[in-house]
């Protein structure tokens, strides 16, 4: 009888065509996200119009599917434990494609759109973190990092996608139709059935040894099971799911100061996704420019993420994601400043290229857990990042209602950015990074 450890047949194996499975689904799965996150704001010039909304109001409904995602984010760990990460992942694809398609049948009543953007909200909030996790477990880990922080190019691809059907959609559909487009993301579904697996936590917990068998031949195909074997995992990657345990053997420190970067980096991120096509028609632009302007901001964003994934290869998160604060923050500083309209395409470009702290992020909360509670620390960085995300469009909102210039809302961006860049430099290495 041979103890078989999973986990490391997993990191020691080549990548072939079942990682790469796993890794397009849940791009996938990201880029639907990306659109559920993107098209209230493309969406929010003509709403405002059609629906008489005061800016207040508007960031307000911004911020519903936000308060949505906090509350999912809070009980994702509850759910992949009790679920697993499969079904949970099945479950959100699901609330946030339908409920975000459900907006199309709202005639003018804010209170339900509100509503079903809440209840999509709950959704949106697990996708990245239960991708984060599933891909730190089920890829060869030396191409792990890369593999991480790419795959958050699908958000976005999505968000630019978003963008670009906007120009296109809203003026023959109207809103709603473009709201309906998200029913969709269901085709998803099936695909996460039949390819994605369950975390090995769950399966040898549940002692369903045919199961791991089969990924584990999957992952290598060299591997060869015996009918005696016996299957386990690292005794460190075995702790009891808590949230407690977040703040135990020296996780503490990381675990504060991640929540610190998920909350700025999402006051950043959800400005720019609620509001930045109606901030850009306040600077004089029209709606179809303006909407131009943002896929301009998230190409530059979906072509940054791959060098990001190279650097974070060679100096690793810690160091990356405070180069990152600094360059972006640089950027974002440029793009206050007056010039002409080539130019200002140019450095909202780059800034988009740069805005990269939250997607690596993302693997560095992941490489800061055992697997036993990533999920559950995921979750909680997620349900803070989506906090940061819904008090930001509301403050916006407010500060518009109360006429302050654009140029001046876009420059109080760089508090969080500071914010982020020290918290990046006093974090330790992750616990359990490659």
């Amino acid at each position: 009888m041979a103890k078989v450890n999973v986990h490391r047949i997993i990191d020691n194996s080549k990548m072939n065509p079942y990682f790469s499975g796993i890794w397009i689904i849940t791009f996938l799965a990201l880029v639907v996200d990306g659109f559920d996150q993107a098209v209230y704001g493309a969406a929010l010039p003509v709403l405002m119009k059609e629906l008489s909304l005061s800016p207040t109001v508007s960031g307000l409904l911004g911020s519903a599917s936000l308060w949505g995602s906090v509350l999912g984010a809070l009980l994702l760990g509850y759910l992949t434990d009790k679920f697993g990460r499969k079904k949970t992942l099945i479950g959100c694809i699901v609330l946030f494609s339908l409920f975000t398609a459900l907006c199309a049948t709202v005639s003018n009543n804010i209170y339900i759109f509100a509503l079903w953007r809440f209840f999509g909200g709950m959704g949106i909030a697990a996708i990245t973190p239960v991708s984060n996790s599933l891909l730190s477990e089920y890829t060869p880990i030396k191409t792990r990092r890369f593999l991480l922080i790419t795959n958050t190019i699908g958000i976005t691809l999505g968000q630019m996608l978003t963008t670009l059907l906007a120009v296109w959609l809203i003026p023959i559909l109207g809103w709603r139709g473009f709201f309906g487009v998200s029913i969709l993301g269901l085709l998803l579904v099936p695909l996460v059935l039949k390819y994605i697996p369950e975390t090995m936590v769950l399966l040898l917990k549940k002692k369903d040894k045919s199961e791991v068998v089969s990924i584990l031949t999957k992952a290598d195909p060299s591997f060869v099971p015996r009918p005696d074997d016996e299957y386990e995992m690292d005794e460190v990657q075995k702790v009891k799911v808590s949230i407690v345990e977040l703040f135990k053997n020296g996780l503490a420190r990381n675990t504060i100061l991640i929540w610190v970067m998920f909350f700025v980096n999402m006051c950043l991120i959800s400005t720019f996704l609620v509001w930045f096509p109606k901030i850009v028609t306040l600077m004089g632009y029209e709606l179809k420019s303006a909407l131009l302007l943002s896929t301009i901001y998230f190409l530059g964003q979906c072509l940054g993420y791959i060098l990001a994934g190279k650097i974070a290869e060679k100096i690793g998160y810690k160091n990356s994601l405070f180069l990152y604060y600094v360059i972006n923050g640089v950027f974002l500083f440029l793009v206050t400043v007056k010039t002409s309209t080539l130019m200002f395409a140019v450095t909202l470009f780059l800034f988009g290229f740069t805005l990269m702290p939250q997607g690596l992020l993302y693997p560095f909360a992941t490489a800061n857990y055992p697997i036993a509670i990533r999920a559950t620390g995921l979750g909680l960085g997620a349900g803070v990042t989506r906090l940061g995300g819904a008090v930001a469009p509301i403050i916006v909102g407010v500060l518009i209602a109360q006429g302050i210039a654009p140029i001046g809302i876009l420059r109080l961006l760089l508090i969080p950015v500071v914010f982020g860049a020290v918290a990046a430099l006093l974090t330790r290495k992750a616990a359990f990074d490659s």
